[in-house]
């Protein structure tokens, strides 16, 4: 488990820098047409196979887009900021919660950054932010939380910074792929301060101190980012953890993170390099990506149907031919409790 998470973080701490030939061209006056491209690719990749996996991801893209490519492996903790100094610099592609990639996007205004991972608004005009469809990853949330929470008769529970209400855009698509997944009953809301103050048993539920909220069933959707003394409450408990951030870090509990959104990396790469040599970049945006995959599976393991790896294939097939909308869900579910 341990050797697979360490793959995973190795494979998405990935950052991608595309450089141009002999002169540097401003993003108003691009000439794509009489510019030769080149592709250099800083990974922190360390075992053979990751090593070859990102070479040849690497030579695919830059034979698609008639670009030149070189592949650099850094273990060294300076690599980005040595990266920015490259001479005809134009793209750098990377996870936002690279360190200190905001403070070089803002430090270089003359370069465009593609930031994985990052819902916000990008405030920078050189910045643009990539990500999954927030409804359909959520939607998929519900589900794989409801799959993972089969043999209990407890709703599964949902951590959040503050109470969702019932008409939350966030909380209808986890109560729809709930639903859809064929549970009748409402998830749990439980506040992050509530569970700050909350005392886990060893149970599916954890006891319930005044003024704080149980912990029900066996898995969690963490819908917003758990504080230091959360993570350390969640220490004490049994479930299981589905992800929605879009960062490429483990978390403090990764070990008990049975799936988590799915790298973008490789869709970013093809999408960026098309945009970069047909001068169509443009930053200040969010975009939202469309991958292979909504989600990675962690541990199949924890859920009830072995085939989850195929399950999840085919929802992502069926929402993507239009045969299965999420959305008409909202309307089936319940109207959803609130957090203490």
């Amino acid at each position: 488990m341990k050797q697979g998470i360490r793959k995973l973080i190795a494979a998405g701490c990935l950052t991608a820098v595309f450089v141009s030939g002999c002169y540097k061209p401003t993003f108003e006056n691009m000439e794509p047409s009489s510019i030769k491209w080149s592709m250099s690719f800083v990974s922190t990749a360390e075992n053979e196979e990751e090593k070859h996996s990102v070479e040849q991801l690497v030579s695919e893209v830059a034979s698609e887009n008639g670009l030149s490519s070189a592949v650099v492996y850094s273990t060294d903790a300076n690599a980005l900021s040595q990266v920015t100094e490259y001479p005809g610099l134009d793209l750098v592609v990377a996870a936002a919660d690279t360190p200190q990639i905001g403070e070089l996007a803002a430090k270089h205004p003359e370069l465009r950054f593609s930031l994985l991972g990052d819902t916000a608004e990008p405030k920078l005009s050189n910045v643009r932010h990539l990500i999954h469809d927030r409804k359909k990853l959520l939607f998929l949330a519900g589900f794989l939380a409801a799959e993972a929470n089969r043999t209990s008769n407890a709703p599964f529970t949902v951590l959040v910074k503050e109470p969702r209400s019932a008409d939350d855009a966030d909380w209808q698509m986890i109560l729809a792929g709930h639903h859809y997944a064929g549970r009748n009953d409402v998830p749990q809301q439980v506040t992050i301060s509530a569970l700050e103050g909350t005392t886990t048993g060893q149970g599916e539920v954890g006891q319930q101190n005044p003024g704080t909220s149980k912990l029900s069933g066996l898995s969690m959707v963490l819908l917003d980012p758990p504080s230091d003394r959360a993570w350390e409450r969640l220490k004490a408990s049994n479930q299981v953890l589905i992800r929605t951030d879009e960062r490429a870090t483990a978390v403090p509990l990764q070990d008990r993170v049975i799936a988590q959104p799915a790298s973008l990396y490789e869709a970013a790469l093809r999408q960026e390099a098309k945009l970069l040599v047909s001068g169509s970049w443009t930053g200040q945006q969010n975009v939202t990506l469309t991958g292979k995959r909504t989600f990675q599976v962690l541990t199949p393991a924890a859920f009830a149907n072995g085939q989850i790896d195929v399950r999840l294939e085919l929802i992502e097939e069926q929402i993507g031919a239009g045969s299965l909308n999420p959305e008409q869900y909202i309307a089936a579910v319940r109207q959803g409790n609130r957090a203490d």
